[in-house]
This record gives structure tokens, C-alpha cells and sequence, in this order.
């Protein structure tokens, strides 16, 4: 028998603590890898510049900190990838017309580069406790924190019943296709379904847009299920109108929105109302444009708030409102203790008359 010299578990223990990453501060990453998913959709592969491994639930998001064209920028993206694989850190981008970020890293982030990652963030993640019968509803690009937890559980060859039923336009749009194919292959417990709602001619799958009745028809046993969803705003609102039109409430529902109109008013509702913002630490007076969002209006008196998500999800642009009205669109960035204390989101607030704000 070969002599060798033992590790104590402790110490084992310890040393891969010390290449964790200890807080949520920013970190460097270097982009490892840029890979063509779709014909918009790119997904970028990075690892810590340090040499450490990334902790996180699966389901969470980060927060991507950019200097573009000398404006510093900060967006949010879902982690793709597993917590099982911590060496690496996966987002998946979608190109959104006229989107800065997205079509900044689409067209300028190659392997090599590096940036400062935020994170984790986020509340939406597989719960511990889950049922036994996980369904995963996915709208467009909300495949990607779901995509997260679904690596996670067959990277340890989860036995759990899971069913995904996928939601794209057309056949050219779905994401990680050969992938999930492949694991529904390879894991009889996994079951894939890929809706359409512009299917064509070789489309064997369903088609059209996900409503009750076709909602029960795939997922028979909807009652028992465990519900994770995660799309646009249109589409969120969607599922929850099916679940309404059966008649029927999952064992348990989480949701993770995003992408679409974040605003509470449409422009054309808030034109109607003149409305001041008064920037009380600043004591900055602003007249606010029809449509404007306590965040446009910050942004053009040059008063600072940050920001990531820009869509009343992450909760980076909470501000205190101490007094008047506002139309919100909180889409989960806020807790009720929030709410209750008097904070908004400056990223989906419109004044609505005077509005004093501590900043």
C-alpha cells in the first residue's frame, strides 16, 4: 500500500471556505467563453478573476457593473448555470431592440474581458422543502433561472417528478433546445414541452399561447404540483389567468418577472396630471414629462439613484417618499415592511401631483 499524507475533513472544510467568495460585494470575472444560443441570444461564461468559487441558490440573479461609452451602468441577469458547478458562472442575454446593455455585451464582451459581477441576489429560488412534483412554467428568456434549477437537479440525479412546459414565438426562439432535449432523454423523471405560439408547418409540438384548458391538459395533476414561473410581465400575468380559469391553486407558487412595461401608468394615463417631484435633500424642484418615472426625473436633475434591474424587480432603486402619491408597478422589489415604511422603486414610480422625495 502506498504511503500517502492525510487531510484532515476540517481542513478540507476550511480551505474551500477561503475560495468562496465571503459577501455580495463586486467581484472581477473574467469572460471564459460567449456562446451563440438563438439568433438573439448569447450566453457568456465566466470565472472568478481570484481563482474563487461562486455561491449561490439556484434561481438567484447578479448584477453585471459596465462603463459604457463612459456612463456607468448596472443590470441584473439570472445565473443559468448550477450551483453544482461553483468554478464557473453562467448568464444567458437576450438582444432586446435598443437595449444598451444587451447590445453591449452582444456586440463588444469577448473571451478575455473582464468585468465587475454583483451577487447573488434574489429571493426566487428552489425551495428546500419542494414538492415531490415541481412544475416549471417558462416564458421567453425566464428560462433562465428555472434552466438553473433544473441543472441543479439532475446534476445530482434528482428522482423528483419535474415537468417544464416552455413558452417561445416560434420554433427559432427556444433556448438550450438540444440541451433540454437531452435531458429529457436521459432523465425519464424530466419531462420537456415546448410551446409555440407561431409554430410552423413542421411543428409537431403544441402551438399557441398558454391558457387554463390546454394548462391542465398537459399538467393533469396541476393541484398537486409545486409551481416555479418565470417571464415577462404579460406572461406572468397569463399564467396566474389560467390557474384563475381552471379553477385550480398549485401546492405552492413562486414567480420571478421581468422584461416588458415595469411602468404603473401608461404615458398617455399620466399626461393628464401635472406633477412636481421635490427632491428634498437636493432641494431640487422637478416638472415632471407625462410618462416620467421618479428615475427619469432623478436622472435629469443630476440626482444619483442606483439602479439595476429597471423593471420593479431587484429592489437597487428603493427610495423614501415623504409625502404625496405615486403609480408603481412593484413587480417584487419591495417587501411589505417596505411598502409600509413609505419606500418606491424609482425605476416604475410616477408622481401623481407633488411628490417629496429623501434624496
Amino acid at each position: 500500500m502506498n504511503a500517502h499524507t492525510s487531510f484532515p475533513a476540517s481542513e478540507f472544510v476550511a480551505a474551500m471556505r477561503q475560495r468562496q467568495w465571503a459577501d455580495s460585494s463586486p467581484q472581477a470575472m473574467v469572460c471564459r467563453r460567449v456562446i451563440d444560443e438563438t439568433h438573439d441570444v448569447k450566453t457568456f461564461v465566466f470565472s472568478a478573476a481570484s481563482d474563487r468559487m461562486f455561491c449561490f441558490n439556484a434561481g438567484q440573479y447578479v448584477l453585471l457593473r459596465l462603463s459604457i461609452d463612459g456612463l456607468n451602468v448596472t443590470r441584473a441577469y439570472s445565473v443559468s448555470s448550477p450551483p453544482t458547478r461553483p468554478l464557473d458562472l453562467h448568464i444567458t442575454v437576450k438582444r432586446t431592440p435598443g437595449g444598451l446593455v444587451s447590445n453591449w455585451l452582444h456586440d463588444n464582451l469577448r473571451s478575455g474581458d473582464e468585468i465587475k459581477i454583483e451577487g447573488p441576489l434574489g429571493s426566487f429560488k428552489l425551495d428546500g422543502a419542494a414538492s415531490e412534483k415541481p412544475l416549471f412554467l417558462a416564458g421567453g428568456s425566464g428560462i433562465t433561472p428555472l434552466m438553473s434549477m433544473l441543472r441543479m437537479l439532475t446534476d445530482r440525479a434528482s428522482d423528483l417528478d419535474l415537468r417544464l412546459i416552455y413558452s417561445v414565438r416560434s420554433p427559432r426562439d427556444i433556448i438550450y433546445k438540444s440541451e433540454l432535449n437531452a435531458l429529457a432523454a436521459r432523465f425519464p423523471n424530466v419531462e420537456v414541452t415546448f410551446l409555440c405560439s407561431k409554430g410552423d408547418s413542421s411543428w409537431a409540438e403544441p402551438s399557441g399561447r398558454l391558457n387554463g384548458p390546454l394548462l391542465l391538459r398537459l399538467v393533469p395533476d396541476l393541484a398537486n404540483r409545486t409551481v416555479y414561473t418565470c417571464g415577462p410581465e404579460l406572461y406572468m400575468k397569463a399564467i396566474q389567468a389560467s390557474f384563475d380559469e381552471v379553477g385550480i391553486e398549485p401546492l405552492a407558487y413562486y414567480e420571478e418577472s421581468f422584461g416588458g412595461y415595469a411602468g404603473g401608468a401608461a404615458p398617455d394615463e399620466a399626461s393628464a396630471i401635472s406633477s412636481f417631484v421635490h427632491f428634498t435633500k437636493s432641494g431640487i424642484e422637478h416638472c415632471c414629462a407625462p410618462g416620467e418615472t421618479l428615475l427619469d426625473a432623478a436622472r435629469k436633475c443630476g440626482v444619483y439613484v442606483p439602479t439595476a434591474c429597471q423593471q420593479g424587480v431587484c429592489g437597487t432603486c428603493r427610495i423614501a417618499k415623504l409625502s404625496g402619491e405615486v403609480s408603481m408597478c412593484d413587480l417584487g422589489g419591495l417587501t411589505s415592511e417596505d411598502k409600509s415604511a413609505g419606500y418606491v422603486l424609482a425605476c416604475c414610480s410616477r408622481a401623481q401631483g407633488n411628490v417629496s422625495i429623501d434624496l
